[in-house]
């Protein structure tokens, strides 16, 4: 680990997806970063978030136990439970340690499901978070206002960023814990691997969200630990600013995955809000904050990076192997 540092920031989860961007973007900026991930302990443990957090003068908390809709829908208790746990464990960490500023990863499962649209930051406390992942929206939710009170008049300054719907190179493309454009891509490539004509969707296609390309995103928060005002427990929304539905994105991710695959559509199946889109006019505003990677470039993208990193030809051997052991 880096030492010790004025300028030092810990990046809790910096292992993860949106965590190795976090990294980069701060040292593009010139920052020392602590990277801390899970084999350097479990942040549910105090002790392990104090010999973690020390030394630092910012911390970045992005670790959390998420996935996506089916996983919080089967696993509500851990859900709020470790999220909870980790927070406010990081938060006393940091106060313990004199960190100047404590930055918050908090989510769009926070906002209510009948607040207006496009979220605003505003509207965190209009309503309470409902439906398959709304003890997760609890957790982070509860976590902010725990910085912010503890927080307040002390030195320590806390600031809370809300992701949208991330994709990009580095995600997760597990089938059980994969964001949803993550999910799409696995499945379309390795449907066009095969020479299978479709590949399955999750819902009707008419759920909408805010999808923004992970670099986007952690060039945001990079942007909130360079400020040098304070920020008194303030949130910012960090998405695109545009609403796009399910059906459009699993097009966008069916021409980029070639050879004539196609969604093909589960209305069955879970998709958790019927519409999401944030307002992002306050970081754009107070940090210059502004998602400027179009869905088709960044999706693109991803699929490069899966190919160069031989992911989508070990998932279509694995797909092959366990038709033939079927047969």
């Amino acid at each position: 680990m880096v030492g010790s540092s004025p300028r030092l920031v810990v990046v809790t989860g910096a292992r993860g997806f949106l965590g190795g961007h976090v990294v980069r973007a701060l040292e593009q900026r010139g920052f020392p970063v602590r990277a801390v991930g899970r084999e350097h302990g479990d942040l549910r443990s105090a002790e392990s978030a104090e010999r973690l957090v020390h030394g630092a003068a910012t911390v970045v908390h992005l670790a959390a136990d998420v996935g996506g809709v089916g996983y919080l829908r089967d696993c509500p208790g851990r859900a709020f439970h470790d999220n909870f746990a980790m927070g406010l464990n990081i938060i006393r960490a940091a106060l313990h340690a004199g960190v100047g500023r404590l930055v918050l990863a908090g989510t769009p499962c926070s906002y209510a499901s009948d607040v207006p649209l496009p979220l605003s930051e505003e509207s965190l406390f209009e309503g309470v978070p409902s439906g398959d992942t709304g003890t997760y929206g609890y957790a982070k939710l509860a976590t902010s206002l725990a910085a912010a009170a503890f927080c307040r008049g002390l030195p320590t300054d806390s600031v809370t960023v809300i992701p949208s719907n991330l994709y990009g190179p580095g995600d997760s493309f597990d089938e059980s814990h994969g964001h949803v454009v993550a999910a799409l891509i696995r499945k379309a490539v390795l449907a066009a691997e095969l020479g299978q004509e479709t590949f399955e969707v999750w819902g009707d296609g008419s759920a909408t969200r805010d999808f923004v390309y992970v670099t986007d995103v952690a060039r945001g928060i990079a942007a909130v630990v360079a400020e040098p005002g304070r920020f008194e427990g303030a949130t910012f929304n960090l998405g695109s600013g545009r609403e796009t539905s399910i059906r459009e994105i699993a097009s966008v991710v069916a021409a980029a995955a070639g050879r004539g695959v196609r969604p093909h559509f589960r209305a069955d199946k879970p998709v958790g809000y019927a519409r999401r889109v944030m307002s992002v006019a306050q970081a754009a505003d107070l940090l210059d904050y502004a998602a400027a990677t179009e869905p088709v470039d960044g999706i693109r993208r991803t699929i490069d990076w899966l190919r160069a990193k031989g992911l989508i030809a070990r998932w279509a051997a694995a797909a092959g192997a366990a038709v033939r052991r079927a047969a």
